[in-house]
């Protein structure tokens, strides 16, 4: 009887892993004959239309398809400067100095440091990846003194005409306005302020679609910015809340060994870090303790960040390292 139970088990185990292996073959055939049709019909510009022109009016090599996307909005405020200039400001107001308010508020009085040092790590790979390679300014792109930075640099200079003025110069890769407010709008949730993360992503949405027709990003720029603030800076926002509970110390945050170091550089820390949380999550203790953290919202939606927020995390990892090491 224990045989034909053991027998059924590994027919219904082998009949899964079947399934499993012949969805993971058609969905690559999929992926790869999507991935391979783009990759012959990136530039062709008769399937996905008009390239970029530049001063003279010829194709600049330059297909994106964004700026496709928003040729009739960016005709628009072409011929309506006033527009793009009041569009330009709303912006700077929300969607700068908005952000920047509201990280100094929680850096200053509450205490938080996440925001501030997800948006210091962005900022500094922005900054690299814009002086490895700059790139110059769309042709097409319609400046206006009321953005960011232009009404920074206008308060120290005679920037002139707007429509007949030199590009002042900004990087383009990554976009920073959406990195950065989708780092204030994701904390603002966490924190229990949904309707303001909802306003702040919305606006979000709209301003790209603004940066997009101006001509002020490409996609590319935009994609990468949106990623880097969701998945690249969460070693920062931890960082931030490690450093946010007043006892911690740079020193201690800092790799011990050339080995953790190493690690660190090439990303295994990471992987590492995963699979001993899937041995933690398995203990009955830290079950309990996420399904009471789930029902406390207040603090954050994640239930790992608060138990890291209050140090049982270090705890409960405190536990699973020794092991680590013995074995």
């Amino acid at each position: 009887m224990a045989n034909e139970k053991q027998s059924a088990e590994q027919q219904e185990k082998l009949k899964r892993i079947v399934r499993r292996d012949t969805a993971f073959l058609l969905l690559g055939a999929i992926a790869a004959s999507a991935m391979s049709w783009m990759e012959l019909n990136a530039g062709n510009v008769e399937v996905r239309g008009k390239g970029i022109p530049d001063a003279q009016g010829q194709l600049a090599g330059i297909i994106d398809a964004g700026y496709i996307a928003t040729t009739p909005l960016h005709n628009f405020l072409k011929k309506h400067r006033d527009w793009n200039d009041a569009l330009a400001f709303i912006n700077t107001v929300i969607g700068v100095f908005g952000p920047g308010i509201y990280m100094a508020r929680q850096t200053l009085w509450c205490g938080d440091y996440e925001p501030v040092f997800r948006y210091l790590c962005i900022s500094v790979l922005r900054s690299l990846c814009g002086w490895f390679t700059f790139l110059p300014p769309d042709p097409s792109y319609l400046m206006s003194f009321q953005d960011f930075p232009d009404i920074i640099q206008c308060l120290t200079k005679d920037c002139g005409n707007v429509e007949t003025a030199e590009i002042n110069p900004f990087l383009s890769f990554f976009s920073g306005h959406v990195a950065t407010l989708v780092i204030c709008a994701n904390h603002m949730y966490l924190k229990g302020n949904r309707k303001m993360s909802i306003f702040f992503h919305i606006f979000n949405v709209l301003q790209i679609l603004r940066l997009l027709a101006t001509r002020g990003h490409y996609s590319i720029d935009i994609i990468i910015g949106w990623y880097m603030a969701v998945r690249i800076s969460n070693p920062a926002g931890r960082l931030g809340r490690y450093f946010s509970r007043g006892d911690a110390s740079f020193e201690s945050a800092l790799p011990s060994t050339a080995t953790e170091a190493f690690e660190k550089i090439i990303g295994v820390d990471v992987v590492k870090d995963e699979a001993r949380m899937s041995v933690v999550m398995k203990m009955k203790e830290v079950q309990t303790a996420l399904l009471e953290a789930k029902e406390d919202d207040e603090v954050f939606a994640e239930p790992t960040v608060k138990l890291a927020a209050e140090g049982k995390l270090d705890e409960l990892l405190g536990i699973i390292a020794p092991k680590e090491k013995a074995s």
